[in-house]
């Protein structure tokens, strides 16, 4: 059980119930992380505008953004993340052999040049809080500077929601499936 319940709208201060409607507005609806953010309106609305650029601003290929997103979450263990963004990297054309080997914690098989520097990227940071020089270099002369500061904004907005979901325990959704081997 979460150690917190969700908050519904009806909850919130009036003054603060525009920061549950921008979030079921930009995602559908308010469930997992938001859920139980909004018990602080503010902090969720900010974390909400970081997560809403870079899932839909930062102009890289989506397969690209889940590899990302379900490595971070991985490294960490967060089986809500994994679960929730493993269906948007198979929606985004991530095999089903890369998501399979990300959630053993093995090294994927056939990535492309792309899939493989930038998973090597999300590893090194978020075990190590460190990349190697000839990783970094990897990334910024593929992608740029500012596509890596982009991923690198990812990553750490990543981490922040994954920590979020293990610190409160949030449960899996209803037809969310654990994938991470424990």
């Amino acid at each position: 059980m979460s150690r917190l319940s969700d908050v519904s709208r009806e909850e919130l201060k009036p003054e603060d119930q525009q920061y549950y409607d921008e979030i079921a507005g930009s995602r559908g609806s308010v469930r997992g992380p938001y859920g139980v953010l909004l018990h602080s309106p503010q902090l969720a609305a900010r974390v909400a505008h970081t997560g809403t650029f870079v899932r839909f601003a930062f102009d890289v290929p989506e397969a690209l953004k889940e590899l990302v997103i379900i490595t971070t979450a991985r490294e960490i263990t967060s089986q809500y993340e994994f679960a929730a963004h493993a269906r948007l990297a198979r929606a985004a054309g991530v095999t089903e052999e890369t998501i399979s080997a990300v959630a053993k914690g093995t090294a994927p098989q056939g990535l492309s040049g792309d899939e493989e520097i930038l998973v090597r990227y999300t590893k090194e940071l978020v075990a190590n809080h460190k990349i190697r020089d000839a990783t970094f270099n990897a990334v910024q002369d593929r992608f740029g500077v500012e596509n890596t500061v982009n991923f690198t904004g990812l990553i750490g907005h990543y981490l922040l929601v994954g920590q979020i979901l293990l610190a409160f325990d949030v449960e899996l959704a209803e037809g969310m499936t654990a994938e991470i081997p424990v």
